[in-house]
């Protein structure tokens, strides 16, 4: 892990790191965050981008997340490896939530914040909804909390809520003419 790093000490870090892998003719991982790109065809400013916005958000997690769950993983993999339940489960889902906001971490919600939402939210999973969680983060609910646990903007939170109320009311009928057999089944567009 690297800590305590400036913008230009992420940038030149950021760089080096790509630049190591620009002499592979193959598939290599893309730094920091995870992934694959072929160093000589892809274009590497976006994923550079994505690594140094990923590394600036660890740093600002370091100085503004709770000291018990450092660091904030950043790859899929370093994510995965969290989700064994309790905390670090919390803790993934997060950085996952983050990553899906290109890692701005000025306007996501901060960790004690999206806990607490997560604790609130009716699409979290009971195995998450223990009793000493609760305690630590106790439920509130965070606007723009969807079911897939990520936090999303008022306008994309709101068309997310409309897909996912549309899917749900295409589940039920299916469900409803699956147990009535002369019910047809109706396919909406």
């Amino acid at each position: 892990m690297v800590a305590n790093m400036n913008t230009i000490e992420i940038e030149q870090y950021v760089d080096r790191l790509f630049k190591a892998n620009r002499k592979k003719s193959y598939v290599a991982d893309i730094p920091i965050v995870g992934g694959h790109y072929v160093p000589r065809e892809d274009n590497v400013r976006p994923l550079k981008k994505k690594a140094r916005a990923a590394l600036a958000a660890r740093e600002w997690f370091y100085e503004n997340g709770p000291a018990d769950l450092q660091p904030l993983p950043l790859s899929y993999n370093e994510r995965e490896d969290l989700k064994h339940g309790g905390v670090p489960h919390i803790l993934a889902w997060f950085a996952r939530s983050l990553e899906a906001l290109d890692y701005n971490y000025l306007e996501h919600p901060p960790f004690c914040d999206y806990a607490c939402g997560v604790m609130a939210s009716e699409h979290a999973p009971d195995f998450i909804k223990k009793e000493h969680l609760l305690k630590r983060f106790p439920p509130r609910p965070l606007d723009g909390l969807g079911p897939g646990l990520y936090w999303e903007r008022p306008e994309e939170h709101a068309r997310t809520m409309a897909a996912y109320r549309r899917s749900e009311a295409r589940a039920a009928s299916y469900r409803a003419s699956r147990d009535d057999p002369s019910k047809p089944v109706t396919r909406s567009q």
